[in-house]
């Protein structure tokens, strides 16, 4: 790694480390992070053809930084998709965050779970309340408080922004353009 790269890679982990204190500060526990053109810098529309490890190269560097410290202070991560390749996601995850990894649980449309809950259905709400429930009930997993005024939706898809903040749950457009733009939107949330 250059001294150019290595300079740049410190200056993002600052910026996370105060990103993951103000989620801290403002008792976000939860934090549900989309996929395709979030999570990864591409849309692999649920088919993604390609290695595990091809994959796993598309990562964005910011969300390499923020989950892990995320994790750190016991704010738990979860990825809430529209995909059916949750299994893909998971060997994504096992590589990109090898001592994480089986702390966040996938909500896919790959018919493993269900929400029995009776909260909005739309978007990735019914996603992130399985979750939520998932975390109640392993206090194990650190968290047994997850409400919506706890959750943070990170997602590049204005519609389910949109519906989370209808539904009384914090979110934040994630820009896929300019992905470290997200970490100046955490700090402005109030």
């Amino acid at each position: 790694m250059s001294l150019r790269a290595t300079s740049r890679d410190e200056k993002l982990q600052k910026r996370c480390s105060a990103a993951v204190q103000k989620l801290v500060d403002l008792k976000i526990n939860f934090l549900a992070i989309d996929f395709d053109q979030t999570l990864v810098d591409v849309h692999t529309g649920g088919r993604w053809k390609g290695t595990t490890q091809e994959l796993v190269q598309h990562m964005r560097p910011l969300f390499l930084h923020l989950v892990p410290l995320a994790s750190q202070h016991n704010i738990r991560v979860a990825i809430v998709t529209f995909s059916r390749q949750t299994e893909r996601i998971r060997e994504v995850l096992e590589l990109s965050y090898p001592d994480y990894a089986e702390l966040i649980p996938i909500r896919g449309c790959d018919n493993t779970w269900e929400y029995k809950g009776s909260g909005m259905r739309m978007g990735k709400q019914e996603h992130m309340a399985s979750v939520s429930e998932e975390l109640i009930a392993k206090p194990a997993m650190g968290v047994t408080d997850v409400r919506k005024d706890t959750t943070l939706l990170i997602d590049d898809d204005p519609r389910n922004i949109r519906l989370s903040l209808r539904d009384g749950t914090r979110a934040v457009w994630f820009n896929p353009m300019d992905p470290e733009r997200l970490l100046d939107n955490i700090l402005l949330l109030m």
